[in-house]
C-alpha cells in the first residue's frame, strides 16, 4: 500500500468493531488510546448504546481518494475476491478506481457490516501484521 497507512487501518477497524460489533476472531485485546479517545468523544455527545456510524464516516471522509481506493481494494480482498498476491491487490486497487465513483466510496466503504472482517482478513493474504489482527 501506497498511501493508507497501517495506523488509519487499525483505527477503521476499531471503529467498525464498535460501530458494528467485533467478529473477528474472539480474541479480546486491551482498547487502544484512540479508543478511548473515541469512546471519551461519544459520551461527550451523549451517543447512548450503539456507536454511531456517522463516526466512521467522518473519520473515513478525511482520506485521500487514494487512501479511500486502498481500503476498498483491501476490503475486496478480504472478502475473497483474489487470492491475495500484492499483484491481485494491484489489480484490486485498479478496478476499485474503474468502478467506485469517488463521491460514493466513503459510503460504499461503511455500508459493509463485515468491514473490520474483510480488513483483517485482507491483512492476513498480504502478510501484514498490525495490532488488529492480534
Amino acid at each position: 500500500m501506497t498511501y493508507l497507512s497501517i495506523n488509519k487501518i487499525d483505527n477503521v477497524i476499531e471503529i467498525a468493531e464498535l460501530v458494528y460489533g467485533s467478529t473477528g476472531s474472539g480474541i479480546k485485546k486491551q482498547p487502544e488510546i484512540f479508543i478511548e479517545q473515541l469512546s471519551n468523544y461519544l459520551e461527550d455527545f451523549k451517543i447512548a448504546e450503539r456507536y454511531s456510524v456517522n463516526i466512521l464516516h467522518k473519520y473515513i471522509n478525511k482520506f485521500s481518494q487514494e487512501e479511500k481506493a486502498e481500503l476498498i481494494a483491501l476490503m475486496w480482498l478480504g472478502r475473497g475476491m483474489s487470492d491475495g498476491q500484492l499483484e491481485d491487490f494491484q489489480n484490486l486497487l485498479k478496478q476499485v478506481v474503474e468502478l467506485i465513483p469517488e463521491k460514493y466510496a466513503t459510503s460504499y466503504i461503511i455500508d459493509r457490516p463485515l468491514l473490520a472482517k474483510y480488513l483483517r482478513d485482507g491483512l492476513q493474504k498480504l502478510n501484514i501484521w498490525t495490532s488488529a489482527l492480534s
